[in-house]
Formats: structure tokens, sequence, C-alpha cells
């Protein structure tokens, strides 16, 4: 199983999105994040993957872990994932070749139908406040959300 990162900017009761422009997840709103290299930690790799994907700069002070999300296709698993919310940092985001220009949206209005069939079980338990460990089983190609199953941490 790859180990990732998933980093969501929270700012006065909005967090940003942006558009995933290519390779997996491409077409499809997401937070900033991506593969965990040999050698990082998740919070060394969240690091790296704001600064390449939206140009801002953060500590792993400003990372507040709150859950981890293992993904599967169909029972393979895919993904270890780690999910920071990030409520402090420096620069502004921007536009990468890999992500376009975040939009801001209240937490209680996400567009989940433009995001990951996954994310519409365990955001909204994140959004409010919890912190989980799941687990997010696709049907086989990753098209269809087959079931969620998590604890509260």
């Amino acid at each position: 199983m790859k180990l990732a990162t998933i980093c969501f900017l929270v700012k006065d009761g909005k967090v940003a999105l942006s558009m995933k422009k290519k390779s997996f997840g491409k077409g499809f709103l997401n937070g900033y994040g991506g593969k965990v290299q040999e050698g990082e930690t998740p919070e060394q790799g969240a690091i790296r993957e704001l600064s390449e994907e939206c140009g801002i700069t953060v500590s792993s002070t400003d990372l507040e872990k709150v859950a981890v999300i293992d993904f599967f296709d169909g029972e393979k698993p895919v993904f270890k994932c780690h999910v920071f919310f990030v409520v402090s940092w420096q620069g502004n985001p921007i536009e990468s070749d890999e992500m376009s220009l975040p939009e801001w949206f209240d937490r209680e209005s996400v567009p989940y139908d433009k995001m990951w069939k996954a994310d519409r079980a365990w955001l909204p338990l994140v959004f409010s406040g919890e912190k989980i460990r799941g687990n997010a089983y696709y049907k086989l190609g990753m098209n269809e959300m087959d079931r969620f199953e998590y604890e509260s941490l």
C-alpha cells in the first residue's frame, strides 16, 4: 500500500479546494497532497506537496492530522492516506501544473458531487470536528463506491 497525504487549507469556516489537472484524480476537486516519497514522513510529504502544488510554505506545527484513510480498489489496498487540516501558512495559494487556483467553500456547502465518491462519506465527519481512522472500499476500477467503515479516534 502506497503512503499518501491530503491537506485541506481551512480558514474562517471555509475550505480551499482545487481541481486536479492531471494524473490520478484528474477532474475532481480535492485538497493538496500526493504520494509520500521514500525516506519522508507523512508530515514531510505534506509540506513538500503543499509547496509544489499551491506554492505555500508550512511547518509541521501548521499541520493538524484529522484522519488516516485506507483506500481499496475492490479488496486490493491502494493508498494509506494521512489527512491534515492546515490552518496557518506563508504565501498565497497559486495555480500549478497539477492543481487549479483554489476556490473557497463554506464547510457546510462543499460540492461533494465534484469530488471523489468516498469524500462524501468521510469529509463531513472531519469537517464536523471528528478525528477518524477509516477504510474506503471502491468497486474494482475505483469508479463506484462500495462501502466506508470508520472508527473515531
